[in-house]
């Protein structure tokens, strides 16, 4: 792996503090209706029913948290993998853990690849959601300070705000605010590079398109309950996948959009942002 360039040193994420209070998580049905008169796929998602694992729409309350600005690029993860975390039991699940060495996984699928990993400045891609709790839980130990994948609700906040648009800029799809399949960039790009024309109403950026993000969440069914034991991270059931990718369209790229799969699933548009709960702003 080539990491030449400048991006971020090491592990020192830029942060957005996201101010306490409620917000609008889901989809309504006069949004479903907008989308399917103006978006072809999505008069065919709403035909099938999809859009209904984001539904209902209803107000959830968030506490005060820290989100990466950026999803964490090849650079900073590279610090992960230096330090030992694929070598410490520690920084894992007892499920992660065990299909690590299962699988003898010593570093994140694509990782030797120059298209994937070759710029420190690219989101790091071909992480399970077993690598990227470790990543998160390593850090807090490095740091005193408590990061971790954000539940689907903080993602989802800072990517719309508390108006519940549908893409971090606006209702309507814009491909030149970032990175999706109708760009048809083939591959991911630096973080930076859609910003802040894609950025979110926090500053956020890449929260649609370039790489889909695990989150802490378990997919379960709407409403929203952060108590209901979908946080769990022993939890044995498939994870939440936010905020389209490279190879997505734009209906995967909306703010709601939830994705999902196995904790070991590991791709080539699949990475993750982190949260810090300690209101220490960095930028």
């Amino acid at each position: 792996m080539n990491t030449s360039g400048s991006c971020f040193p090491s592990f020192q994420l830029q942060m957005v503090h996201i101010r306490a209070g409620p917000f609008v998580i889901g989809i309504d049905d006069q949004q479903i209706d907008w989308l399917a008169e103006h978006v072809d796929l999505a008069a065919k998602w709403k035909e099938k029913g999809y859009f209904g694992r984001e539904q209902p729409q209803h107000q959830v309350a968030l506490g005060d948290y820290l989100i990466g600005k950026y999803p964490v690029t090849v650079g900073e993860y590279a610090a992960f993998l230096a330090s030992g975390g694929y070598h410490s039991p520690r920084f894992w699940t007892k499920a992660g853990w065990a299909w690590r060495e299962a699988q003898d996984v010593l570093e994140p699928a694509y990782w030797q690849d120059h298209k994937w990993s070759g710029d420190q400045c690219l989101p790091v891609v071909g992480v399970s959601w077993y690598e990227a709790f470790a990543c998160g839980r390593w850090l807090s130990e490095v740091t005193g300070r408590g990061y971790r994948l954000p539940s689907e609700a903080e993602w989802e906040k800072a990517a719309r705000g508390t108006d519940a648009r549908l893409y971090p800029w606006g209702d309507s799809f814009d491909a030149s605010r970032c990175n999706t399949r109708e760009g048809s960039s083939g591959r991911t790009v630096p973080v930076s590079k859609c910003s802040p024309a894609g950025d979110s109403p926090y500053g956020c950026a890449d929260m649609a398109g370039n790489a889909s993000e695990w989150v802490n969440s378990q997919f379960w069914l709407y409403p929203y309950d952060p108590q209901d034991g979908r946080e769990d991270p022993s939890g044995a059931g498939e994870r939440v996948i936010r905020g389209g990718s490279w190879f997505k369209d734009s209906l995967r790229a909306r703010t709601v959009s939830r994705g999902h799969n196995d904790p070991c699933f590991r791709d080539n548009d699949v990475g993750f942002r982190l949260v810090c709960i300690g209101l220490q702003k960095d930028s």
